[in-house]
């Protein structure tokens, strides 16, 4: 999914500067510490520590501050809709913890690739959410489905071929696609591109793998084709992602 973020930086709010909002771009903020509410025209919530909020192009909040709160705020453009509007919960809190961590590092750099990395941060945790929810959606009654996205996941190191899976369940290739987007919220391709993603990203963070080999872990056959890839969904490519990451960990250490 195509997305531009425009700003990405973190904020300290007593209040909000506008409590009556309506925005011209998508904002989506991610609470470190404290919390607000904020109401949509369908009542109030409340969003906490780890948790966020979408607010949507040309959709009218009202927003209050419950505690002084510590947050990142993403303003971003995108092709198709990421999150969604309102309130938006991680299951892997921990993951989001470290990935706000990341952030915060590169907040004290001042180098030209820096907002690169902050992009390649943001789209973890778009990858995250959308991941987490297709795994919620996996607790629907379609079995073909789950059975379908059971392979995918025992299978991503392979090049999986979409026809070739949808016979294998005895259905066409665009019953297939439509049954899998109603079921779990997403394409079959756009699923296997987040799992795909999320995994380099995780191998190329927290493993000593070379390229080659974490392009073959990911499904791809060389690692060309692999970078392309990551290229075109990080805006940098792989050696480079790693070298942010370890060189923004070294600072701080």
């Amino acid at each position: 999914m195509e997305c531009t973020l425009l700003v990405c930086k973190p904020v300290m709010r007593h209040e909000f500067e506008k409590q009556e909002y309506l925005g011209e771009d998508d904002i989506f903020t991610l609470v470190e510490k404290g919390s607000f509410c904020f109401d949509d025209g369908s009542g109030t919530t409340t969003v906490g520590a780890l948790e966020g909020v979408n607010f949507k192009r040309g959709v009218y909040y009202k927003r209050h501050i419950l505690e002084p709160t510590e947050m990142y705020l993403f303003r971003y453009r995108s092709e198709g809709d990421i999150f969604g509007s309102g309130k938006v919960i991680f299951s892997d809190t921990e993951r989001i913890r470290s990935t706000l961590s990341l952030l915060h590092m590169t907040d004290d750099i001042i180098r030209p690739d820096e907002f690169q990395l902050k992009r390649a941060l943001f789209l973890d945790i778009v990858n995250q959410y959308r991941l987490e929810n297709a795994v919620k959606e996996s607790t629907f009654t379609d079995e073909v489905i789950r059975s379908a996205m059971t392979y995918i996941h025992a299978n991503l190191h392979f090049k999986l071929d979409l026809a070739e899976l949808s016979k294998q369940h005895y259905l066409s290739y665009v019953q297939f696609v439509r049954r899998f987007k109603s079921a779990v919220g997403t394409t079959p391709q756009d699923y296997i591109t987040a799992l795909r993603l999320k995994r380099a990203q995780t191998l190329l963070t927290e493993s000593e793998l070379s390229v080659k080999e974490i392009a073959a872990n990911c499904g791809f056959a060389n690692e060309y084709y692999f970078s392309n890839f990551f290229r075109n969904h990080c805006r940098m490519s792989p050696t480079k992602y790693r070298k942010m990451i370890q060189s923004t960990d070294a600072i701080v250490k």
